[in-house]
């Protein structure tokens, strides 16, 4: 049994961030969830870290990434479905399961100094599989775990300690490489593989200790049919939900635009623009990091927007977000920069959480896990491909290319502000549940 303290039970029910952790099954998926996003934050550095030092070719890097990518948008509507199936803690249990094996493979090839190129590849498309399937799992356990009303706060503790170890975990991984490896010895580099290990082993533990009573699962039929009937369910329930049909289109829409000279982008407008170099690539980072942080703490502490709210605020965000791209092509003031990129980072991080749990609180239990998948590949699974039309622009003018993309959103986002059925997500006209 979990015991508190008097003073700790009455911050609970003070502060309402707090108040999911007094629930036994959540408090095990969260500290679980703090340890896997520290552990992939600390691989987030040491993964590509590794392919540097064994063939020294930063073209190398950008391949295993995108190796680690397609499988994970290819497959991620399959992990909607395999949730929808068979739970999502199931999914959760397996694909963590699957994942510690592979982690401790490449922790022991490395260690040896006998790992290859060839099986960094190999093992980067397996995790990117098994990825597709813990990430839509991961969003739909939590109706599940939680009633409606702390469905907020819950998504706003676990948002806000992945946004903390994106802090943490490049700064811990750089200093257990160092350390123990003295910076170029692949032994660092393994001693932060064998540490994710043992953070996949917690998690495992925690998730095994979730109890589900009452939940309902569906039969499992396992066939080719199956599987594609299960898929084209969600495709038609996200297509014939209004309201989650304008928002899929229009995180599609940011992604194309976005995440690519986002991601690309600034190191390389960092490089080009600001005198302080790598270091003003990190200052940028670090200040989106900030600013989503206390978004996310704010949207798990105060209530819901109403739902006729949420298409203005979702735009909103993405306003300002490619407003932060006009000032990042016609700027060279880091600070400037820094001050609209937490600005921005506040916003996105505020509205992560709040669409996020209306989803969880409007899409059923039966059909979350493929909703979510759907909602997730255009958010994130069109990202290589804006990665790469990127890349090209920035061949052609680093500055215009920001300044273009970012009017372009901007633009896009006036549109959409005057356009009511979009502006409104369909919810006044279009009120239908799925």
């Amino acid at each position: 049994m979990i015991r508190r303290s008097t003073g700790l039970v009455a911050a609970f029910s003070r502060w309402p961030l707090l108040q999911p952790l007094q629930q036994r099954n959540y408090l095990l998926l969260w500290i679980g969830s703090v340890i896997s996003y520290i552990g992939a934050n600390l691989t987030f550095i040491a993964f590509p870290w590794l392919v540097l030092q064994i063939s020294s070719d930063p073209l190398a890097v950008g391949s295993v990434m995108a190796v680690a990518g397609i499988p994970r948008a290819a497959f991620m509507l399959f992990g909607g479905a395999a949730t929808d199936r068979f739970s999502p803690r199931t999914v959760l249990i397996v694909s963590t399961a699957l994942r510690l094996v592979l982690m401790l493979v490449m922790a022991l090839l490395t260690w040896e100094g006998s790992i290859t190129l060839r099986q960094v590849f190999a093992l980067a498309f397996l995790f990117g599989c098994l990825d597709a399937f813990y990430w839509p799992a991961s969003n739909a356990i939590l109706p599940q775990l939680l009633p409606s009303e702390l469905l907020p706060p819950g998504n706003s503790l676990l948002q806000g300690a992945g946004q903390a170890s994106l802090m943490l975990g490049p700064i811990l991984a750089g200093l257990i490489i160092s350390l123990v490896g003295d910076g170029q010895s692949l032994k660092g580099i393994a001693a932060v593989f064998f540490l994710d290990v043992v953070g996949f082993i917690i998690s495992l533990i925690t998730l095994s200790l979730i109890t589900q009573s009452g939940v309902k699962q569906q039969p499992v039929e396992i066939s080719v049919k199956s599987v594609f009937s299960s898929l084209a369910e969600g495709l038609s329930a996200v297509w014939h939900d209004m309201p989650v049909r304008i928002m899929t289109i229009v995180l599609a829409v940011f992604t194309l635009f976005f995440r690519g000279p986002y991601l690309v982008g600034i190191p390389v407008l960092a490089d080009a623009r600001f005198d302080e170099g790598a270091l003003a690539f990190g200052m940028i980072m670090s200040s989106f990091g900030v600013g989503a942080l206390v978004g996310i703490i704010v949207a798990g502490s105060i209530a819901l927007p109403k739902d006729h709210w949420l298409g203005r605020i979702l735009l909103l965000d993405f306003l300002i977000l490619g407003s932060t791209f006009v000032v990042y092509g016609t700027t060279s003031n880091i600070e400037l920069a820094m001050l609209v990129t937490a600005i921005a980072g506040f916003f996105d991080g505020y509205v992560i959480v709040i669409l996020i749990s209306w989803l969880q609180a409007r899409v059923p239990e039966t059909l979350i896990g493929r909703v979510m998948s759907v909602v997730m590949f255009c958010n994130n699974g069109l990202a290589p491909v804006s990665a790469a039309a990127a890349g090209w622009l920035l061949t052609i003018s680093v500055a215009w290319t920001f300044l273009g993309t970012g009017l372009l959103l901007v633009a896009l986002c006036c549109i959409g502000m005057a356009v009511p059925v979009i502006r409104q997500l369909g919810l006044p006209r279009y009120n239908a549940t799925l």
